[in-house]
């Protein structure tokens, strides 16, 4: 099992990160020996299927059964389908979605509905667990999984059985609960069986991919400014006021020069006057030799 699970993880560690960050969603990992769902699930369906023909649907139903991230009743909706073993989908959680909510969540104007797109049956683990610590619970341990994939993910001894186990114990979750589960396959072929359908739906090939208003969003992958200017489109068909833009940060301010007083307002203090550059003196003093140089 051990040298299975090395292999696995060397792939995923070597892998062209088109196919995996970007996202094939047929990775099926087979983690035999373990005696949990995670044998070989075959509801997962390979992203192959899905051909270059294939038409989006652009009609999203949001039911109850959904984790929404701000006001229900937001005009704008935006659909995030994800993986928790997806890197690039890890990077946009952390760099992007957080200035998407500062800027349209908090304001009322759009709402996220984050649902899973499983890619192996990793993802469908996390998924059954997440299910199982409750849904107060789900959306956090969810997050926890994608900033701290490294750690549980890509451990040394290959065990991400184990990593797993141990991110469940962070969020809460009792060892026993964990493996009494992991044994719940009716749920984890069901939630396989759900993402695949979304993938033929939507045409979506790969994580992390987004809809807004319904429609798959072509092009843009998870480039900020393009979401940003999409997002204010639909805000604008919908005749709803526009946010102020995303706030970027702020230069580093200048010291003042010569004990002048900081500009006004954060503006960039001007040049100072150029001064004559001294003489260096011929012969400086070495430092002695047990003192380390400044930096």
């Amino acid at each position: 099992m051990n040298s299975l699970i090395a292999n696995i993880m060397t792939w995923i560690r070597t892998a062209d990160k088109r196919v995996l960050a970007g996202g094939g969603i047929a990775l099926v990992v087979v983690l035999g020996g373990l005696g949990y769902f995670l044998l070989k699930n075959p509801a997962i369906e390979d992203a192959e299927e899905i051909t270059a023909d294939c038409v989006p649907s652009e009609t999203v139903t949001v039911s109850d059964e959904d984790h929404i991230i701000g006001d229900k009743n937001a005009p704008v909706t935006l659909v995030e389908y994800l993986s928790q073993t997806c890197s690039h989908c890890a990077e946009f959680r952390k760099e992007e979605i957080p200035k998407i909510e500062e800027t349209f969540v908090k304001t009322g104007k759009l709402r996220i509905i984050f649902r899973e797109m499983h890619r192996n049956n990793i993802d469908v683990a996390a998924s059954v667990l997440g299910r199982c610590l409750g849904r107060a619970a789900y959306l956090p341990f969810t997050d926890m999984l994608l900033e701290q994939q490294q750690t549980w993910m890509m451990r040394e001894d290959n065990d991400i059985v184990s990593g797993l186990r141990e991110m469940a114990r962070r969020a809460g979750m009792l060892s026993a609960d964990f493996d009494a589960c992991l044994k719940k396959q009716d749920l984890a072929t069901e939630l396989a069986k759900q993402s695949n359908k979304a993938a033929k739906t939507y045409c979506i090939t790969g994580t992390p991919t987004l809809l807004l208003q319904g429609k798959k969003i072509e092009g843009l992958g998870t480039a900020l400014d393009k979401l940003d200017v999409a997002i204010r489109a639909e805000l604008k068909k919908a005749g709803i006021s526009e946010p102020p833009p995303i706030a970027s940060e702020a230069a580093a301010p200048v010291a003042p020069v010569d004990g002048a007083a900081a500009p006004a307002g954060g503006a960039t203090a001007p040049a100072a006057a150029e001064a004559p550059v001294p003489t260096p003196p011929e012969a400086t003093t070495p430092a002695p030799a047990n003192e380390k140089p400044n930096h």
